[in-house]
Order: C-alpha cells, then structure tokens, then sequence
C-alpha cells in the first residue's frame, strides 16, 4: 500500500487509512486527499468518491488522472477499498454489499471535514456499478454520478450474451477476482489461483467451463461459480438489474462506453434507459477498448481526436452539479458526444441513437456458396435471391472472436478479420463498392431464416468495413440462441456503432455459430454450454440460411445522410 506524509504533494494534503463504519460493524478503509486551503479557495469542497474492488492505491488511474490532479481542481477525494478487499473488513461478494455500503459512505464522506456535504461518484467497470448500486439507496448527499464502462442489467449486459456466457471476460475476471481472496484468506488454493492467473487462458478451455478449477476451491466466495451456475435470467440476476428500476436512479449521470468495449451494450441500453426518465443524462460513446484509453485500437490508429479528454470533461460536470446547492446555468455536458470510426471525429447529438437515423436494408443473396470471403454471398438493396447457403458448426473447432484467440483471451478492437474469413465454416455476403458515403449510427440488427441440425445452436452475426486494399476491419457484432430444426427466423441485435464508410469501400456480413473465447461454445444439445463435461459432448451441426423471397435475410444498417 502506497503512503505519504501529509504535505508530501504540492497543493494537496493525504490523509490514507480512514476508517468509514457500516451499519453492520464493518470497517471500510479510505485515502482521502484534500485541496490545500488557499484564501482565494479556503473550502469547503465537493467530494469525489471511488469505491474500488482492486486496492485503493491503484484510483483506477490506468484511465483516470490520479486523486491529486482532481484535489488540485477543487475538489475532495476519497477512494475507499470496498467490503472484503484491500484493507477494508468484511468478505467480498461481487456487487452483493455495493448498495448498502455505498449508501453508508457517501454520508460518511459527506461528513468528513473540509466536505460541502455534496458527493459525486465516478469510475469505470466495477466501480461504475458501486454508483449505480449506492444511487439506488438514494444517499441525500448524492448528487451526480460517472458510470464509465459498466452495465445497469449485469445479466444480459455484462455476463450473458443472449444467454451465451462471455467466456473469457467472466471467467478470466472471477480468477482474478478469487486470487485476491484467497491471499486475505490464507487459503491453500492460492498457489494454484497464482498459477492459473499467470496462464489465465487455460481457464476458456476447461470442461466443464463450471468447474474450472479457479472458482471451484473450497473455502473461497462463491460469485464466480454463481454466475455460471444461473444461465439464465432469474431471481439471482434480479438483484442486480437496475435496468427494471430506473426509476430510483434519479440523477445526472455522465455515462461512457467504447465501441469496442465488452460492455458497450450494457452501457448504452443504461444511458437511454435513464435518458428516457430522467433528465441530465449525457453518453460518451469513444473508440476504445476497456483498458486503456486511447487513438491507438487493435492495430488501427484513430488519430489525435480520439486522445481521451474525460478527465477535463468529468471535473466540468462535478463542479456544475457539487459546488452549489442549487447548479446555475444549463450542465456543461448533454445528450450524446460519438466518434464517427472512418471519419474519426467527434459528433454531438440531442440522444443516442441519433435523430434521422432511419433502417436501410442490405439483404443477403447468392449463388449458394457464400462460405468465405471468396464464396458468392452478396450483400444486395434489390431483395434477397439465391438457393441457400450451409457450413457445419464444429464446437471443437470454433470460429475465433474478432481478434482471435490470444492464450484463452478474446482481444477486441478494430482487427482485420481478412484471414478468419478465409474459413468455409461461416458465410461471407459483402456488398459491391459504394458509389457514395455511407454513414451509419445506431444499433445494426440482421434477420436470418435458418435451419439446424442441432437441437439448439447458436448464430453469430459480425460487421466489418472492407477497405480498398482488401482488408476487412471489424465493427460489431451479435449473437443469438435459436432451435431451428424445424426452420426459424432469428433477429440478431448488433452492438451499437457509429461509422462512416467511405465511396469504394463495402460492407460484409459475416454469419458464423461461435466466436470464441468471447462467447462460450454451444456444443449443439440442450445441455447448457457450462456444463459439458467433455469434448465428446459437442456435437456437429449442418446450419441453413435462407434468403429467398419468401425468407428474406438482411441486415438493417441505421444510416444518417451522409
């Protein structure tokens, strides 16, 4: 744990180790930095609060300026350890004691000597939820919130994908997550959490992905084995829905997500959910990756525009809502700021997605052959034609994430997808070059009439921008769960995207039935995809897509006047 002396900054004094009491006993630890009184600032000051599950020493300063630099702008901070991590007491439970304990130390923190008795929180991930899960309990002294990079339903926007688990992302984090205990703990299963940290991606490819060893030690909490033991929505997930009470979240909220987060969805769904009930709502979709933030994505480079200005952004938005009792003036940050992948540049709009934006149909169409890139699936205006088109699913040998399979991790960014689509076990349609500009902005859906072998399978739908030059640089994506030995038509919901595709250039579509180790394999059978026991358990499958006139396969782009 880092230390200071109290004066050890310029500008500012530290004070680590305070103690915040729970109503249960519990003692929570803080560090908490002060701007040093000056007589044109003499205070008292707005407080800053981070509730952080990773030591408190770390401020999640991989993305945000550190606790000084905001203490040097006016403002009190305090980053807390949460219940049962760092040097707080208690035992962690993920997301499980956020509300109450967050309730608690926002009016600890707003007591504390040099507060104005007003209180914002900010962070991203987890520490966005430890906003929304105290905003909940509804703390008087709360006045706005950052949550940057999380989900309000913790279900379908942070662990499950149309009920397919994201393998890597959950399982990887519940190691990470388990090692910590089990150092506080003691436990005997240390050692070998160590060792699984350390080649985490063995964890993606464990059967059952249930009992991977990392979140089956006796002894440890029990959260990670919980999300893989509740696949589908129930009362377990209940809990942490916050998407079904919006309603009790009523504050100005400076929401973040990333076109190619993990948790984009998660993000955008809890900004127009909140938008669409309460005012001061205000979205910030950028171009990066989960961790860190920057122009420099997946091999692509997004230029001087997109260097992350939210330090700035959120230190305006505090001072607006925490510096007087009652903020003057319109906030200084409002609806939705996007950047535009292909023009790479920021766009403003009154909401997400932007008005005008309005469904165009691409339908898929060929000669019955649209395996790989170098098949005849077209992507077409005039309507959909062509006998249909099939590829066997092969769960022992998936179709890889956008960016591939890196140890056991999915990476996510703007990667070539060129090579994957040389494979015959997913279906490629493209468009020809555009005459024009295209822009699109909004959440893509693409409606397929399939048939299975399998009794239940899955369908993966992928967007990419084709360049000139031959490379195909992914966008989004989406999945589905379907039974479709009898036939069926799947809607696919993409993750939201904003991105201008320049004359010359062409869209594709591609349709696969994994995309690992994002997304947990489907082994085709109606066991769920955690449970096999296996690889003998997967079964093959010969998957269908029709596209004729009385089966119009298409993908609807939302496009704005270019």
């Amino acid at each position: 744990m880092i230390t200071l002396p109290e004066n050890a900054v310029s500008g500012v004094s530290f004070e680590g180790g305070a103690l915040a009491r729970m109503r249960d006993g519990v003692r929570l630890v803080a560090d908490i930095y002060r701007p040093a009184p000056t007589p044109a600032a003499p205070g008292p000051w707005p407080v800053l609060l981070m509730r952080q599950p990773y030591g408190r020493d770390i401020a999640s300063t991989v993305v945000y300026a550190h606790p000084v630099w905001f203490a040097r702008r006016g403002f009190m901070v305090v980053v807390q350890d949460v219940r049962g991590r760092g040097d707080s007491e208690g035992e962690f439970y993920a997301f499980r004691h956020e509300s109450e304990d967050g309730y608690d130390t926002v009016l600890w923190a707003a007591g504390l000597p040099g507060s104005n008795g007003r209180v914002g929180m900010y962070g991203f991930s987890y520490q966005a939820s430890t906003q929304l899960l105290a905003a909940l309990a509804r703390p008087a002294p709360l006045r706005a919130l950052a949550p940057h990079m999380t989900a309000f339903d913790l279900y379908s926007g942070w662990f499950y994908r149309d009920g397919l688990l994201q393998l890597s992302t959950t399982v990887g984090w519940a190691g990470q997550m388990l090692r910590e205990d089990s150092r506080r703990l003691h436990s005997p299963a240390e050692p070998a959490l160590d060792e699984n940290w350390l080649a985490s991606g063995r964890l993606s490819h464990h059967l059952p992905v249930r009992d991977a060893p990392a979140l089956t030690h006796p002894g440890l909490p029990s959260y990670g084995g919980d999300w893989l033991r509740h696949p589908a929505y129930d009362d377990y997930w209940r809990e942490f829905d916050l998407l079904r009470r919006v309603g009790d979240l009523g504050l100005p909220m400076f929401h973040l997500s990333g076109w190619y987060d993990f948790y984009l969805r998660g993000s955008v769904d809890g900004y127009r959910a909140m938008a669409a009930s309460h005012p001061h709502q205000f979205l910030l979709a950028s171009p990066w990756v989960h961790i860190p933030w920057g122009p420099a994505v997946g091999g692509a480079h997004f230029g001087p525009a997109a260097e992350p200005v939210v330090d700035e952004l959120m230190a305006a938005w505090f001072h607006h809502w925490l510096d007087h009792e009652k903020p003057s003036g319109p906030p200084p940050l409002a609806g939705c700021r996007y950047f535009l992948l292909g023009e790479n540049a920021w766009r403003d709009a009154p909401s997400w997605p932007p008005p005008g934006s309005g469904p165009q149909s691409w339908f898929l169409a060929g000669g019955g052959r649209a395996n790989s890139r170098f098949g005849d699936g077209r992507l077409s205006t005039d309507g959909p034609s062509g006998p249909d088109d099939l590829f066997t699913y092969d769960p022992e040998v998936p179709v890889l994430a956008p960016g591939g399979n890196v140890n056991g991790h999915a990476t996510f960014g703007p990667h070539d997808l060129s090579a994957q689509q040389q494979g015959n076990n997913l279906l490629v349609y493209t468009s020809p070059p555009l005459a024009a500009d295209l822009v699109v902005a909004g959440d893509p859906v693409c409606t397929l009439h399939v048939q299975s072998s399998a009794a239940e399978t899955a369908f993966v739908a992928r967007l990419s921008r084709v360049l000139p030059d031959g490379k195909a640089i992914f966008l989004t994506l989406g999945a589905a769960r379907v039974r479709a030995r009898d036939g069926a038509e799947v809607r696919i919901a993409l993750d939201p995207v904003a991105v201008r595709f320049a004359a010359g250039e062409r869209i594709r579509l591609d349709v696969a039935s994994s995309a690992f180790p994002l997304l947990i394999r489907h082994p085709d059978t109606l066991t769920d995809p955690a449970s096999v026991s296996r690889a003998g358990d997967f079964v093959r499958a010969l998957q269908i897509t029709r596209h004729d006139s009385d089966h119009p396969s298409r993908l609807e782009l939302p496009t704005l006047p270019a």
